[in-house]
């Protein structure tokens, strides 16, 4: 194998080729010891590629089209399609990514510290077993990378098996989850021992204050529209490139209109914004879109991505959390109404106390903000208490590390990080300030988050009188049907149970087949499942006093305890709230008031105009999701195991214009696309892609897929279906969904019910492990997973996405449905609107003769197949090809 194929990252997929031993090692020496070699038949045998750390590959395109090649010509041919597909589905799969070695850090490291290195460590390894480094693991055969099943170390804490560890008692489920997960993801093992501290305190360039660049010169002067497009023009010039053309008015709208609001534009926006050729055209379009409700969507949703927020909660169940729809809502108001970034941040994190004075907004309003930090994913009903408070402070110190300053946080949480300059101390100063805040709470048996009841008035105590008087009636009925009914199938049963006590006849069978017919119709009456009783289920629905999920203060705040190895039951000194010592923001750190958690002094501190890192971090999330990559690419991770920025001084200048433009989201975004840089077509140039085949110097646009929800939402769009409603709780609790044995949660067949089955994604209910069956879309196109923060999501193109395109009862309805709502059209006229709505453009004659020739096709299996209404279901088919095309799935 080539040396540059080694030198990328790393090969994460199991490959399985019928290869001889030597025939391997003769042709990819390199592998060395990352080949396994398995027992087989006659000289053949299996081998496979472990995607466990050994060897570390990622295979760019040039390179995977040799392997390819090369592999073909010597696997046997019953195994080149399965080998292919491999190698395909390698080329666009992270290995070992970022997000898994901090997870490692924070999540498994401690455990195995903690759990296992008494036994299985460096000084004792009982069964010749050592857990705590990679070689040993690896040694150990404990773990098999991407399978739980088969790994004795999964099995073990389980307590499944003959071995069952550690043998003082089973490790709380939260922890055996997390195991799994590590394993499932490839048991990422983060390489060498680094020192302490890698990343000098006073060097790292992500430390150092934000200063504003002066304008580079560049040598066609004509071509920049602001500073922006100079910064990026003189490093095209250093490097004698020049910018791809710019984008046809065609593009640029959907290009404008989906990056902004997560749409397709309308036909009559387009054939205004195409006719118009005054020199504000372009100008008043991005007003127009910065203006609309679904701006806010659009740009929330991202910001969702950062944070734990989900409608559920709970390891492993589905358990409801009926006010979390409060957080989604602020969050997409925050952006409809351009918050400004720094209040934004106050409110989430200090919530009420966090405002400035003369600040607008109620008291309700910034609690609802504090969802960012009490809703996530706690184990709040395991055993151990005081772990899972700590647990708890670990994933807020992470989720302020990682969204707010682009540092990992959380890796700090059992030493002194690795590889940036945050001790051991600073983490535990900060989770001290978490360990202050109520952020569960025990007599909440629905998901244990803090609830905060509204403030009592006059028109809320009658209406929620109201509601509770109705409920009671509810419940009094569904009581007396219960007894009704329960007797009745008593009766039954008694009766079913004499039938079968005689002998055997067809007239007894007939008898027993009747009972049990008229048994099962009494047991619907009571229950849709046995664990879905509908008495219970009234009584769950409770009128409630409206309330918040949100933060507040303990009663008496306290000093963190440093944990050693992160155990909460193994506490040494006490370190008091505060900040990181290595981020200077210009000015003294605020002193935290001993009777408060310190979450105000947090807030003003990550918001000060001097932090190094808070504007940098969140103008290149602005930049990334714009653009498709970040001046920094590792948009969670400025730290120096991050990517290094592309556009140093541009990132600079963006900050510094933030902050001066009042931290104004849409004046930034506005800036940005108003750019020469943003408005470039995405043709290559063979010159700029000899060069900078990557990109990164931002010659041309960045040709990249829609994410799942703009995919979903589009579709619904085109198709006529989509609902505008906005707001409000999308959770399904009705009896059909919730399992009534304590705690409740929903089932994982759940229905998402129609009142919100068809407004846009990020009003539709999020779950926790993987998405419901209605929108499961989202589970095969990279949704965020909500356990994790995600600045940026993976796209991965996989065999079972196609499948969905090609057989989703989802698209062939819509597909159908457009179908039907063309059908008075001519040809011609259908073809126009059709590829209008969707691709945003005018048909052409190459688009209307394939489109004839498509029906034409289509429509004699339909009358074979005796269809209803043969040209109709040809014209369904066609819709169902368009939603399916590169052209309506691709942001060009």
């Amino acid at each position: 194998m080539s040396k540059e194929l080694l030198e990328t990252g790393m090969l994460s997929v199991f490959v399985f080729v019928r290869w001889s031993k030597e025939a391997i090692r003769r042709h990819w020496p390199a592998l060395g010891k990352g080949i396994l070699i398995k027992s087989g038949t006659g000289v053949r045998r299996w081998c496979r590629l472990l995607g466990s750390g050994r060897p570390k590959m990622e295979i760019p395109d040039s390179a995977l089209n040799r392997m390819r090649s090369h592999v073909y010509n010597r696997v046997d041919a019953r195994w080149r399609g399965i080998v292919l597909m491999a190698l395909a589905t390698a080329a666009l799969c992270p290995g070992q990514s970022a997000s898994q070695s901090d997870f490692f850090e924070s999540k498994v490291r401690p455990i195995l510290l903690t759990r296992c290195s008494s036994c299985h460590g460096d000084k004792v390894q009982m069964g010749q077993k050592e857990f705590t480094t990679g070689d040993g693991m690896h040694r150990s055969g404990a773990v098999v990378a991407g399978d739980p099943g088969a790994s004795l170390l999964i099995r073990a804490v389980r307590y499944d098996g003959k071995v069952k560890m550690p043998p003082s008692g089973k490790i709380p489920q939260y922890e055996v989850e997390a195991l799994e997960k590590w394993v499932r993801d490839g048991a990422v093992w983060p390489e060498g021992s680094a020192p302490a501290v890698s990343m000098p305190a006073s060097g790292h360039w992500a430390l150092q204050p934000v200063r504003k660049p002066a304008e580079p010169q560049v040598k066609d002067g004509a071509w920049p529209r602001n500073a922006i497009d100079r910064f990026i023009l003189a490093e095209l010039e250093e490097r004698q490139l020049a910018p791809a053309p710019d984008a046809d008015r065609y593009t640029l709208l959907r290009r404008l209109t989906l990056d902004l609001t997560g749409l397709l534009p309308g036909a009559d926006e387009i054939r205004q914004f195409a006719e118009d050729q005054s020199p504000n055209a372009v100008e008043a379009a991005v007003d127009r879109l910065l203006a609309s409700p679904a701006f806010g969507e659009r740009w929330g949703r991202h910001w969702l991505d950062i944070t734990y927020w989900a409608d559920t909660t709970g390891v492993g169940r589905r358990i409801p959390l009926r006010e979390a729809w409060r957080y989604r809502d602020y969050v997409i108001s925050a952006f409809a109404s351009d918050k400004p970034y720094d209040r934004f941040l106050r409110e989430q994190i200090a919530g009420p106390a966090g405002k400035q004075p003369k600040e607008d907004g109620s008291k309700e309003e910034a609690l609802a903000a504090t969802g960012f930090l009490v809703l996530g994913p706690w184990a709040w009903f395991a055993y151990d208490k005081a772990q899972v408070r700590l647990d708890t402070a670990d994933l807020q110190v992470d989720l302020i590390g990682r969204s707010v300053m682009g540092l990992t946080l959380g890796c700090a949480r059992c030493h002194d990080h690795k590889f940036d300059p945050v001790t051991n101390k600073d983490y535990f100063r900060m989770a001290g300030i978490f360990l202050s805040t109520k952020t569960t709470a025990r007599n909440n048996p629905e998901g244990g988050i803090n609830l905060v009841r509204f403030p009592e008035t006059a028109a809320t105590v009658r209406a929620h009188a109201t509601a509770l008087e109705e409920w009671e009636k509810r419940v009094a009925g569904a009581e007396a049907d219960d007894k009704v009914f329960k007797k009745e199938q008593a009766e039954v049963r008694k009766r079913i149970d004499e039938l079968k006590a005689k002998p055997q006849s067809e007239e007894t069978a007939a008898a027993i087949k009747t009972a049990e017919k008229e048994l099962a119709e009494l047991k619907k009456k009571t229950e849709f499942a046995g664990d879905r009783q509908i008495l219970l289920f009234t009584k769950y629905m409770k009128p409630k006093w409206p309330e918040i999920h949100a933060a507040e203060e303990m009663e008496f705040p306290e000093d963190a305890r440093i944990a050693s190895r992160g155990d909460a039951h193994q506490l040494g000194e006490f370190v008091p709230r505060g900040f990181l010592s290595a981020v200077s923001t210009g000015q003294p750190a605020p002193e935290i008031d001993p009777h408060s958690s310190g979450r105000k002094e947090l807030a003003d501190w990550l918001t000060s105009p001097g932090h190094p890192l808070t504007a940098r971090v969140y103008v290149n999330r602005i930049w990334h999701h714009l653009f498709g990559r970040g001046i920094v690419a590792s948009t969670d991770n400025f730290g120096s195991r991050g990517d290094a920025p592309t556009h140093p001084k541009l990132l600079d200048h963006l900050a510094t214009r933030f902050i001066e433009n009042g931290w104004s989201t849409k004046k930034l975004i506005r800036e940005i696309v108003l750019t020469r840089t943003y408005q470039l077509s995405s043709q290559p140039v063979p010159r700029n892609q000899e060069v900078d085949a990557g990109n990164l110097l931002l010659w041309r646009a960045n040709r990249r897929r829609l994410e799942a929800e703009a995919i979903r939402d589009a579709i619904l769009q085109v198709s006529g279906r989509l609902d505008s409603a906005r707001g409000g709780t999308a959770l399904p609790l009705t009896a059909e969904n919730l399992h009534t044995i304590a705690p409740y949660f929903l089932e994982d067949d759940s229905k998402i019910e129609p009142r919100v089955k068809y407004r846009r994604t990020v009003y539709q209910p999020i779950m926790r492990n993987s998405q419901m069956e209605d929108v499961d879309i989202l589970n095969l196109f990279d949704f965020k997973d909500p356990d994790q923060i995600v600045g940026v999501r993976s796209t991965t193109t996989v065999p079972p996405q196609m499948l969905y395109l090609m057989n989703s009862p989802f698209l062939k309805t819509e597909a159908r449905r457009l179908a039907e709502a063309t059908a008075g059209l001519g040809d011609r006229e259908r073809v126009s609107k059709i590829v209008m709505d969707a691709l945003g453009r005018p048909s052409t004659a190459r688009d209307i003769d394939q489109a004839r020739q498509f029906v034409s096709d289509f429509q004699a299996p339909a009358r074979k197949n005796n269809a209803a209404d043969p040209g109709l279901e040809a014209w369904a088919r066609y819709c169902h090809a368009v939603f399916a095309s590169s052209e309506f799935l691709y942001r060009r």
